[in-house]
């Protein structure tokens, strides 16, 4: 049984066009730069998780209706 099946991480802190803070749920947190790379996690529309996007897209925007918010749940890809 893996961790992420038991547990499951949380956003706690998000700095608009600054960084995010991911509560991995085991006692570790993840901080990701949204400065350097915008569109490195974005929200599914549909399901209301957030996902990671493995390619970074430098100079793009994020669209409004998909931006993180703190306490969004993340999906964690297999």
């Amino acid at each position: 049984m893996r961790i992420n099946e038991i547990t499951a991480a949380k956003i706690t802190q998000v700095k608009p066009g600054q960084s995010a803070e991911i509560d991995n749920g085991d006692g570790t947190k993840t901080v990701v730069d949204l400065k350097q790379n915008p569109t490195a996690i974005q929200k599914d529309a549909s399901t209301g998780k957030v996902k990671f996007n493995k390619k970074p897209k430098p100079g793009s925007k994020p669209n409004p209706a998909t931006q993180v918010k703190a306490g969004d749940e993340v999906a964690i890809e297999q």
